[in-house]
Parts: C-alpha cells; structure tokens; sequence
C-alpha cells in the first residue's frame, strides 16, 4: 500500500510556535495527499485527512500562523500552556518528520530505494525544530522550492495503525488547550470543515464514514446523512413510489387530531402503529405524534404530483431518525408520512420528544412556537444569557443542515417549537432549553437545477424570505438566503420582539427589508451589546456583500455560531 508525497512550498509563519506548527503540516500533507491507491489504502490516508483537518483548524483557531497564539500566552495566567503546547507540538514533529522512526516504529519502508528522500526529511524537521529560531528567510524559500517528496509502503499495518492513534493522542492533547467552553465550536468546525471539502463526492463522503467510525461519532453520522441526502436527490421520479415508499402511513393509523392554537397545518393526532405480536386483544399501540400538512392544488398535473410525492418521500427520508443519530439538527424523529386525498395535503408524521420520566403519555404535550412565545405578554422577557444561547443553538442547526447541503426554506420562528414543561408551568419565564426545528414543506437539497414552486405562504411566512427569493423574477434557493432568515430569527431574540411590528400591508419584500435593517438593526445594540448586533446585521446583508467578502456560506455560518457562543452577559 503506497503512500505517495508530494512538492509543498512552506507557509510563513511567526515564532517558535508557528515553525513546528508549518514542520507539522509539511509531514501531514506527504501522506495525505496521496492518490491512486487501493481502497484499503485509501480509508488509512482519509483517517489521516481527518487528523489533518483536526489540526489544521486548531491551528487556524489559536492564531498559531499569525503569532496569536503567543500573543494569547504572554497574557494567560496559566504560565505553563506556552510550554505544554510547544511540548505537544515538538512531539508530533518528531513522529511525523523522523524518516528513521516512520520505518522502524511505524511500519513504513521506501516503496524502491530511493523513493523517500532522507536528507530532506532531516533537513526539514532541524528547521522546525525549537532549537533553530535562526531559520532563515533564504533557507525557507530554497526549502519550498525543493519540497519534500516520499514514496512510502505501509509494510507492517499494525505498526501504521499505532501511528495513526499517536496522530489522534496529539490531537486530542491539542484540543485541551482549549478552554472548556470552546472544544463543541471547534469540533463542529473541524467536522463542518470535512464535509464541506467532500462536496458531493459519495464515494469521498463514504470513506469519510468508514474512517470516522467508532472514533469520530458526529463526523460519521453527519457523512452518512448527506450520503442520503445526495442518493436521495439523484433519484429521479418515478410511479413505483406511489406503491413502494417504506415510510407511507396509512391515514387511517392516525387518529384522534387536535389543533394547536388553531393551526390547521400542524396537529397533534395518535399513530395507531401495528405491534409486531399481538398483545392480548390488541393488534397496535398508540403513539402520539405531531402531524405537519404540506397542501397541494387539485389541479396539479400527474408529473407534478409526482415530484411532490417524492418530495415529500425524500423529507421523510431524511428526518428519520435524524435527530437521534446528531442531536445539532435538533429535527422531531420522523416515523413516516401519509396521504389525505380528501383534502388534498400530505402528512409528515413527527414522534414527540423524548418523556424526561420515560413514561409515554397518550398525547404529544401542547407545545407553542417561538413566534407565540415571544408575543405572550404574561411571561417575562428571558434574560439575555438564555437568549444568547437559544440563538446559538438555533444557528448551529442551520449550520448543520447546511453541511448536509440541505436548504430549510423556512426558517422562522414560527418554525421553531417548544414542548410544554410541566414543571415550568407555573414559573415567570418560557422554558427555552430544548427548541426544535421543523417546517420542512418548502426544504430541498442545495445545488437543485430546477426551480420548485413558489410556497403558499400563511401567518405571515414571506416576510423571513429574502426579497430575491420570492415574486416572479425570483432567483433560485441558495444558502445565504437561509443565512438572511437567520439574521431576522435571531433579530426578534435579541429585541424579544416580533418583526411583523414594523410590517405594513403597502410594503413590497425589498422595502420590508431595508425598514428592518434602517429601523431595527440600530436598537438592537442596546439591547444586546454591539457584538450580537453585528452578527445580526452580517447576517441580513451577506448575500450582498457575499463576493466582496469572499466568504462562503460554511465560514460565515462557523464565524457566526463561534461569535454567539463567545458571547457573555
């Protein structure tokens, strides 16, 4: 099994710290950019591409290139983080530079002799090294120029393996450096990181699955669901659905429908589940569900309906079981959906959350949307730390569903629900712990060729889209008009106000638009710090100021959840 290299010119960087850090990443990148191997060989390069991306992150995070990273350590009160993290990183160094230990300890040898060149190795691990702050500029360039090329042959697997754990150990040290607080944001980031490089390559997406499993949990959920995400895409319409689809419900399993503050689109109803062995007399048990109706017009054409259908098929795919295999999407689990004719709709059947006493009750609990809420006069305001964090994990969902190359569509608070507490009933404030996502009629993969159909909008739904999405001359669904829903959602946390206050009836999208960021935007400040304002306001004009920027969709998403969770009250 081959591990090639390959020429890399080396990044300049500032300190002692930021030497080792590039001499790491010189040793990385001649084993992960290896090519044309076998498929064995090629789980073993993706497991080091994970450890790669791992430290990469942590280095682009600390500041380590730019010299943050010391700068952050001369003001620590903790003396010893500078020594730890050059002691760290001295020792992936040695593991990954010493062309010597790679074949004696690790089970490497030259694939022909010849094929890794020592001399380079040795001279590029003594210019990392601490003990040589005199590296000269002229030594860099020269370096560069010359790259480092090796032609290894993993002779011994179990060796290998024990150097991929070494790389892993190293990273896991890495990561503690990090206080406490900051290690879920870099994780998610790392993770993000690796499915936004796979793009919609399956077959790269698979080996990221494969490499992540047991060790990576997250990483390896989030690979499988866009895996799904993308075969569910490429499948083309077809009459076969209509009989063959796993996850259709007959609609007279569900029963007993109850309205929710008068919202016909979504209801609580009881999903009479056949049991596998009859139970005494009884051939099913009740399971209380929440039912989500997406409508469709009576005079639809047959091909029409038929993209619907599967439409729906293809949300229902995905939602099941989506929040239990990564809890940051923070979705309802979905059992299935079914067909009302009679009213010309489909149901996208949700479970309820889990019972915090374990005991299922025969009826999903009443739950209020965070539209309700926030417009519910008898409770108080919540204080600005919970706030703070309901808008950080509502922005980490988004950033979820966009590594899955998912667009919501629909995001809004009205979108966004909460289940009643018992407990919390006779408090002063809503419980706002534990919000979930749904309104997923609208929702569809990124990168859609063909244009869907405009949504029928209700209870005001239009006015958390950009302008450009909607009318006529709509432009097609894109990430960053999700991005500007965003902003408006985490706009009415901060104000703890409805944006419907300032809308009036004369208003077209674009002025409705620019009332909010004229009107809103600067009495936000004051409410929430000048931080949270600015989130807010990238937010609303990235779309715009997207090419100027040069920031894709991924980093504005990791720039916004890292600033709200920096966030302190």
């Amino acid at each position: 099994m081959e591990v090639a290299g390959f020429a890399l010119g080396i990044v300049g960087a500032v300190g002692i710290l930021g030497q080792i850090y590039n001499g790491c990443i010189t040793g990385y990148r001649v084993f992960s950019n290896a090519k044309n191997l076998g498929k064995d060989s090629e789980r073993i390069v993706c497991k080091i591409k994970i450890e790669e991306m791992r430290f990469r992150v942590w280095g682009r995070e600390w500041g380590i290139v730019e010299g943050k990273f010391e700068a952050h350590l001369s003001t620590t009160v903790w003396e010893g983080l500078r020594d730890l993290a050059r002691e760290i990183l001295t020792q992936l160094l040695s593991t990954i530079l010493d062309c010597h230990k790679l074949q004696e300890k690790y089970g490497l040898k030259e694939e022909a002799p010849g094929s890794v060149d020592e001399e380079a190795y040795t001279a590029w691990r003594s210019a990392a090294e601490p003990t040589n702050p005199s590296f000269s500029t002229k030594l860099k360039k020269e370096m560069g120029m010359a790259g480092l090329r090796a032609k290894w042959v993993i002779a011994d697997k179990d060796k290998f393996d024990a150097f991929l754990q070494e790389l892993g150990y190293y990273n896991d040290r890495l990561e503690k450096l990090f206080p406490p607080s900051r290690i879920a944001a870099f994780q998610r980031t790392w993770t993000n990181e690796l499915l936004s490089t796979a793009q919609r390559d399956v077959e790269h997406l698979e080996l990221l699955e494969s490499a992540a499993s047991g060790k990576y949990p997250g990483l390896n959920a989030l690979a499988h669901l866009k895996q799904l995400r993308i075969n569910l895409d490429a499948r083309e319409p077809s009459k076969k659905i209509l009989s063959s689809s796993e996850l259709k419900i007959p609609a007279w399993r569900l029963a007993g429908y109850t309205n929710n503050n008068a919202d016909s689109r979504r209801v609580r109803a009881v999903y009479k589940r056949p049991l596998d062995a009859i139970k005494g007399t009884a051939v099913s048990e009740d399971i209380p569900v929440l039912v989500d109706w997406i409508e469709w017009d009576s005079e639809m054409t047959l091909d029409e309906r038929l993209h619907l259908y599967q439409r729906v098929d293809n949300i229902a795919r995905m939602l099941h079981s989506c929040s239990s295999r990564h809890p940051d999407l923070h979705t309802l689990d979905c059992l299935g959906y079914s067909e009302d004719t009679a009213n010309n709709r489909y149901g996208i059947i949700h479970i309820g959350p889990p019972s915090g006493e374990g005991v299922a009750s025969a009826r999903i609990p009443s739950y209020e949307t965070l539209s309700t809420i926030i417009g519910d006069g008898e409770k108080r305001t919540p204080d600005l730390d919970v706030r703070f964090k309901l808008a950080h994990t509502l922005s980490v969902a988004l950033w979820s569903f966009h590594s899955l190359d998912w667009l919501h569509k629909s995001f809004s608070s009205s979108n966004i629900l909460f289940f009643e507490d018992p407990a919390m009933k006779s408090s002063e404030h809503h419980n706002l712990i534990s919000p979930y996502v749904v309104g997923f009629d609208s929702s569809r993969p990124d990168g859609l060729s063909e244009m869907t159909a405009d949504p029928k909008f209700s209870d005001g739904q239009d006015l958390y889209r950009h302008p450009d999405s909607l009318g006529m001359w709509r432009q097609s669904y894109r990430k960053s008009f999700d991005i500007y829903s965003l902003g408006l959602l985490l706009l009415e946390i901060g104000l703890w106000k409805s944006i419907r206050v300032i809308h009036k009836p004369k208003y077209s999208h674009a002025t409705f638009k620019e009332k909010i960021i004229q009107g809103l935007i600067p009495a936000l400040g004051s409410k929430t710090g000048s931080i949270f304002r600015t989130v807010v306001e990238r937010c609303l004009t990235y779309d715009e100021m997207q090419e100027k920027e040069q920031l894709s969709p991924h980093e504005m998403m990791e720039w916004a959840v890292v600033t709200l969770e920096s966030l302190k009250v």
